[in-house]
């Protein structure tokens, strides 16, 4: 598959790497989609800056692996499902 990007798109990736984020274009790929399908989750009602919230929080912990880190979100993000689910949120 071939992905197009807008230079501006191209330079938010490498600013991304730049930043030591993520170590290659493949890894930021592989958490944009991981983000994409945590925000699709069906009755998922969570606002977008809680999500960014989170995300940020997983970026700025040099303590967690890149996997460790969605699993954190995962957990997160299903529990605030489970808890609007119950009338708690």
């Amino acid at each position: 598959m071939t992905i197009h990007l807008t230079p501006e798109q191209e330079q938010r990736l490498h600013d991304v790497i730049g930043r030591g984020a993520y170590n290659s274009v493949d890894e930021v790929v592989e958490a944009a989609l991981a983000a994409v399908e945590l925000r699709s989750i069906s009755n998922f009602e969570s606002t977008e800056q809680e999500l960014e919230r989170l995300l940020g929080e997983g970026l700025t912990s040099k303590e967690l692996t890149e996997k460790e880190f969605w699993e954190s979100v995962t957990g997160r993000t299903d529990a605030m499902l489970r808890n609007h689910r119950s009338g708690g949120g």
